[in-house]
Parts: structure tokens; C-alpha cells; sequence
């Protein structure tokens, strides 16, 4: 199987050369590119990937300060490579454990070595992983794509959860609406904490604790309006019961 890898570097030119390297390497495919630690937060949010490639000098916040909100390894944890131009960060980057270090532009022969580390040591890791309770941590924030930008999303910003058509947005408590990529209600069903996100309907997913009111509608279903975003949600007949037990209505 395939490393799945994100490339973060606020220089394009640097972050086609590495993908051209890695995909020339083989064992790595690359799922993902930002060009800054905001960016690549709201990807790592939103996927998982077994490896980070980082730049270590970008605008507002560096590599190294990235790395270390990231434990590196460990099942659902990617590892960090450093890729940097300079080398008077080794210790500080090894200081938050990370892999490697590659200094640009980068040898082949580092890159194979460096692979070839990274696919032993996830390796190691498959029997933990095979063995941990699924679901036993969920994400701390979604990524929501406005078009041309990422924004991570926490938990409690999110009113309520959409499918439309083939895209799934989800809506904030400030009424924002952002386009998650990727991402299917039925999976996010499965990865959000069930006492916290109720699937109302075919097409909606809720955050209970931000349902303001129950309105009874037509044929025995319901409307739930929304505290912040004061949108109206439908309450499909086959959920009726579990919105009734959820709440404790009559």
C-alpha cells in the first residue's frame, strides 16, 4: 500500500519538484498540497495521511511550530519529513521527532532512504492499528472550502450538516456555509460523536445541542430551527422516533 502524503511549502515551484520526485520514487502518492500551516491544518483535519513533507521557513507559522501541534507517527498521526533549504534547523526538528530532515534541493538517493524509513515504520504500526477501537477519536475540526481558501471548522461551530446534489456543506452557527470536500453525510455520520450529531433526515446531520426549537409539521414529522444560523431543518418520518426519544417528546 501506498504512503499517502501532504506537501506543505509556500513555494509552488518546490512543491511540484517534490511531487514529481516522489511519484518518480513510487510508494508514495500524494493527496495533498498546501502552501501554508493554515492550509495544511484544515487538510489534516479533513484526511488522514500517513506522512507530512514540510517546509520549515514559511509567512505567519513555520514548519517547526506546525510540527509540533502534530505528534508525529502513531495510528492516525502522520510522521513529519522536514524539507527545508537550510540545515540550521536539524535539532530543533528532530526535537519534535521528526523522521527526517532533506535539505533542498533533495538527492534521490535521500528521498529512497527516507521512503524507504517511512514505509518500515508504518509497517511496524499496522498490527496497532488494525487493533484500535474504530471511531475511538473523533476529528477536532472539518476543513470547509469556500472556493479559493480552506477554513478549519471546531466541532461547536457547526450547526448543521447538508448534502446538495453530489457536495456536502456544512453550515456554522454564523449562518456560514462552506463546501466540504470529499465528504459524504454517511461518513461523517460515522466519524462524528454520535451524542453530539443526530442524521434528522436523508440529507441533514445536526449538532443537538444547537437545535433552538421543535416545530411539529405535516404528517407527523417535525422541523428543527437552528439557534444561530436560524435555518429550518427537516425531520424525515423514519427518524421521528429517534428525535423523540433524543429529546424525550411525548
Amino acid at each position: 500500500m501506498k504512503l499517502r502524503a501532504l506537501i506543505v511549502d509556500d513555494e509552488p515551484p518546490a512543491r511540484a519538484e517534490l511531487r514529481f520526485q516522489l511519484e518518480r520514487e513510487g510508494g508514495v502518492e500524494v493527496i495533498g498540497e498546501a502552501q501554508s500551516a493554515r492550509e495544511a491544518l484544515a487538510l489534516l483535519a479533513a484526511l488522514e495521511y500517513d506522512v507530512v513533507f514540510l517546509d520549515i521557513e514559511m509567512p505567519a507559522l513555520d514548519g517547526i511550530k506546525l510540527a509540533e501541534g502534530l505528534r508525529s507517527g502513531g495510528p492516525g498521526h502522520p510522521f513529519v519529513v522536514f524539507v527545508t533549504a537550510h540545515d540550521r534547523h536539524a535539532v530543533r526538528a528532530f526535537d519534535v521527532q521528526a523522521v527526517d530532515y532533506l535539505l533542498k534541493p533533495v538527492q534521490p538517493s535521500r528521498l529512497k532512504a527516507c521512503v524507504e524509513r517511512l514505509r518500515q515504520l508504518r509497517r511496524q504500526e499496522a498490527p496497532q492499528a488494525e487493533t484500535a477501537p474504530r471511531g475511538e477519536e473523533a476529528p477536532r475540526f472539518l476543513a470547509g472550502h469556500d472556493g479559493e481558501s480552506a477554513f478549519p471548522v471546531a466541532l461547536d461551530e457547526i450547526s448543521y450538516l447538508a448534502a446538495q446534489g453530489d457536495a456536502v456543506h456544512v453550515v456554522t452557527t454564523e449562518g456560514r456555509q462552506l463546501q466540504l470536500r470529499g465528504a459524504t453525510l454517511a461518513g461523517l455520520e460515522s466519524m462524528l460523536p454520535e451524542e453530539r450529531f443526530f442524521r434528522c433526515h436523508r440529507g441533514y446531520l445536526v449538532q443537538v445541542h444547537e437545535v433552538a426549537e421543535i416545530v411539529p409539521f405535516f404528517n407527523g414529522t417535525f422541523i428543527l430551527r437552528m439557534k444561530g444560523s436560524r435555518d429550518e431543518v427537516p425531520v424525515s418520518r423514519a427518524n421521528v422516533r429517534r428525535l423523540k426519544a433524543l429529546f424525550r417528546l411525548a
